[in-house]
């Protein structure tokens, strides 16, 4: 990207973020009173309790402090900081649950990756990411809501199979044959994007 490229950063935020770069790491406490709640809740959401939840959202912030001076102003802050977020619990959740099998992520795998500075594979990351979603709010009910819970609430398949009162196997071939209707979609797009 060239020197150009506008700043979709919000104003405020971008001056705090200069203030921390040049040494006045007071600023950096706005940040996290202004964005602190959000990742909270995130947190709340993946972990279901207060400590972790507490402790995450302190790792987080300071990932994104270590990282700050990587941040260019082509997304909002929170856009940045979610990300980073959503990066840890997905980390997290593979690290406690190895059994489990790649995440929807994984879905378009080779689209990312080498060839790519770290600023675009984070876009491309991004897209890839906004692209599933809006694929998957195209699923069929059946199994939109059993891949949604699971991939973007962090749900396990017991909560999943309690709360859509679904026996185990069913809901688990839900997702199976949710996760075959998407790759087929990414794979026409994939397609369709290289004639």
């Amino acid at each position: 990207m060239n020197q150009e490229d506008p700043i979709l950063c919000d104003p405020e935020d971008w001056a705090c973020i200069q203030r921390v770069l040049i040494g006045d790491f007071d600023a950096f406490e706005e940040l996290v009173l202004n964005y602190e709640a959000m990742v909270y809740s995130q947190a709340k959401k993946a972990f279901r309790n207060e400590s972790e939840a507490e402790d995450f959202t302190q790792d987080v912030f300071l990932k994104a402090f270590e990282g700050l001076s990587t941040f260019k102003g082509k997304s909002k802050f929170s856009t940045w900081l979610f990300s980073i977020a959503r990066n840890e619990i997905i980390r997290r959740y593979r690290k406690e649950h190895p059994e489990v099998d790649t995440s929807i992520e994984g879905l378009s795998s080779g689209q990312t990756g080498e060839g790519f500075s770290s600023q675009e594979s984070e876009l491309l990351e991004k897209e890839t990411s906004e692209k599933i979603r809006s694929l998957v709010d195209r699923l069929p009910e059946l199994y939109r809501k059993p891949i949604s819970l699971h991939y973007f609430e962090n749900m396990s398949y017991k909560d999943i199979s309690e709360n859509l009162n679904l026996k185990m196997n069913t809901l688990k071939s839900y997702i199976f044959r949710g996760k075959e209707i998407l790759r087929d979609w990414l794979k026409k797009e994939d397609e369709h994007g290289k004639k």
